[in-house]
């Protein structure tokens, strides 16, 4: 299954929603493929695995210096981003998923894993069309809602096969903007995860060190998001 997690701005949660997926499927014993295709190369800087020689640019551009990933862990291997991703335009809206097909990566991996930038360009696009299962964030500000609002009117001119869900992401009641649940919920229906993520002060801990161990509360929280995301959902 290969999963992306993508919205049209920044600051919406994407790469941390992406590490909570790669740590409790890999504590499933899930075999895990990440893919940074974002220029920022956040999800890569939390895996330790910055400036190398080969990364997602190569693997994108189908150049024949990619030599296939990195191993983070026994059951996790990533392809690095590039800070020169941003250059890389003129490809294919599905060369991604089609270099995927070329290297048997589908059949190499339980999930891959897609972080690509906070933004509707080329590597989105491909990130998008990649998908299996594509996910859009958006925390609980207004400004969050309207770009979340307009990305999910786009991507609904594409056609997509992909099951497509909504998550309201890093939910505290105490600071939330008034009514913004009942506002996501009133225009996403039944796209919307039921249970927003709550916003976990450990989380910045496990964004930081990916090996920090996470209590059994805060695992069961973020179990139940896990568990919606790969279980199915709904064609937008």
């Amino acid at each position: 299954m290969v999963i992306t997690t993508s919205s049209w701005k920044g600051g919406t949660g994407k790469t941390t929603l992406n590490i909570i997926l790669t740590i409790i499927l890999a504590l499933r014993r899930m075999k895990i493929l990440l893919i940074d295709l974002d220029s920022n190369c956040a999800l890569s800087q939390c895996f330790g695995y910055l400036m190398k020689d080969v990364t997602s640019m190569e693997f994108l551009s189908a150049s024949d210096s990619f030599q296939g990933p990195y191993k983070y862990s026994d059951n996790i291997d990533i392809i690095p981003g590039n800070i020169k991703n941003v250059l890389l335009n003129n490809i294919s809206d599905f060369q991604l998923k089609i270099n995927i097909k070329k290297h048997g990566l589908r059949d190499k991996y339980d999930y891959i894993i897609i972080d690509p930038p906070g933004y509707l360009g080329a590597h989105t696009r491909n990130a998008v069309f990649a998908a299996d299962v594509l996910v859009i964030p958006g925390t609980c500000s207004r400004i969050d809602y309207e770009a979340t609002s307009l990305y999910f009117s786009e991507l609904e001119q594409y056609g997509l096969d992909a099951d497509v869900f909504v998550c309201l992401n890093a939910f505290s009641s105490k600071t939330n903007l008034p009514g913004i649940r009942e506002m996501y919920q009133e225009k996403f229906g039944e796209f919307m995860i039921p249970e927003p993520v709550p916003y976990i002060a450990s989380l910045k801990k496990l964004t930081n060190d990916v090996r920090y161990q996470l209590a059994a509360p805060v695992r069961a929280r973020l179990d139940a998001y896990v568990d919606h995301i790969i279980g199915g959902g709904k064609n937008a």
